[in-house]
């Protein structure tokens, strides 16, 4: 990912997050949508960067021209969950009706007792994941997050003066390689953002949609020196006040549930993971929310 995207997302991202803090405090969800068509035109016209992303990415998804509604409907989502996200750190979770898939697949991954690598990507609401997973069943959640993304989230909340129910953990920090293993050492589940590439770090080009993207290996490796269970999660937008969570296996060890199975190497998960985000980006494309150039990062 570019300098430049960088400068431009933290800039944008402080901005749109700001407008939906003060629409969802003082308008509420139904008044704010509606708020959210205007806003979501003027991107569709204003936003030439976002608006060029979205388009490359539906034309390899959708498999044909998009119109002028894909680009609105898939900015629309994107300012849709961003709303959501307000409710959601504020303990509105009840008021939205969620359908999981594929439940037993985490649950025979916690029950492992190596813990849980919750591998998710940019593509819906990772957030509705890990509020359901720690207000609602309890979990011991941690979410692994670059230093920018957790401190829009500090700044999320001091304006809703809430607490979230799991921790963050900040890379780059001192000790953040290590307070991952020993969560996963306890049993515990860390999330992380899988699908974006930042500075370094090695990588690997896979076929997605039809052309060659990079991707990291970096979350890959850390599963299979840990040997903890991999689960790919997905928390998709499906209209209205629905949501889908989707739970895959990555790791062969969860897949079988074999105590003493191997861990996988980190490109064979990899390319299931890559295999498995091409194939919920088909099914859900308006709910994938990389908006620079994939391709060419």
């Amino acid at each position: 990912m570019s300098r430049q995207w960088r400068g431009q997302r933290e800039r944008g991202s402080t901005r749109t997050i700001r407008l939906m803090i003060w629409l969802a405090l003082h308008c509420g969800r139904t008044a704010s949508r509606a708020l959210l068509v205007p806003i979501s035109a003027y991107f569709c016209l204003a936003a030439p960067l976002a608006r060029r992303s979205s388009r490359a990415f539906m034309k390899r998804a959708l498999e044909r021209r998009p119109s002028w509604r894909d680009t609105f409907m898939h900015l629309f989502v994107f300012a849709t969950t961003l709303l959501d996200r307000v409710y959601l750190v504020n303990g509105h979770h009840r008021d939205f009706a969620v359908h999981v898939n594929n439940e037993p697949v985490f649950v025979d991954a916690l029950a492992q007792g190596r813990g849980c690598l919750l591998l998710g990507s940019h593509l819906g609401s990772f957030e509705m994941l890990g509020i359901i997973g720690g207000a609602e069943k309890k979990l011991a959640i941690n979410v692994v997050m670059h230093l920018e993304d957790s401190a829009r989230l500090r700044d999320l909340m001091r304006v809703s003066g809430n607490a979230l129910p799991y921790e963050v953990i900040t890379l780059g920090q001192p000790g953040s390689m290590l307070r991952v293993k020993e969560c996963l050492e306890r049993g515990e589940v860390v999330g992380i953002l899988a699908d974006r590439v930042y500075g370094g770090e090695p990588t690997q080009w896979l076929p997605f949609l039809g052309q060659p993207a990079r991707f990291s290996l970096s979350p890959m490796r850390l599963a299979s020196l840990t040997g903890a269970a991999v689960v790919m999660a997905y928390g998709l937008f499906r209209g209205g006040r629905r949501y889908e969570i989707i739970f895959e296996p990555l790791g062969d060890a969860c897949a079988e549930g074999a105590q003493d199975a191997l861990p996988p190497a980190p490109a064979r998960i990899l390319q299931r993971y890559v295999a498995s985000l091409e194939r919920q980006a088909r099914r859900a494309p308006y709910n994938w929310f990389n908006f620079y150039d994939y391709w060419g990062a």
